[in-house]
């Protein structure tokens, strides 16, 4: 069926269910990221002033705490959705 055939109805149906399913890929995505990662481990992601290096801190369900390694103060909460941007 074409999209310019659908009804608004059915377009809403659509709608709903692709937008389920982008939820559980992030999701599954999220999963497979915190899984790698546990505290104690250095990591580099890309944050708004640059590349930074720091030490994981605490790992929650949906971000991870990272204590910037260069001052030692500066904390940084990262979702693990950023996919490809921790590297260990």
């Amino acid at each position: 069926m074409r999209i310019d055939d659908m009804s608004v109805d059915q377009l809403m149906e659509l709608n709903r269910y692709i937008c389920q399913r982008i939820h559980e890929l992030r999701e599954q995505e999220n999963l497979q990221v915190l899984s790698q990662l546990r505290v104690g481990l250095k990591v580099t992601f890309e944050g708004r002033e640059g590349p930074v290096l720091g030490v994981v801190t605490k790992i929650n369900r949906k971000s991870v705490i990272v204590l910037d390694e260069e001052d030692g103060t500066k904390q940084y909460k990262v979702s693990p959705g950023w996919s490809g941007r921790f590297v260990t």
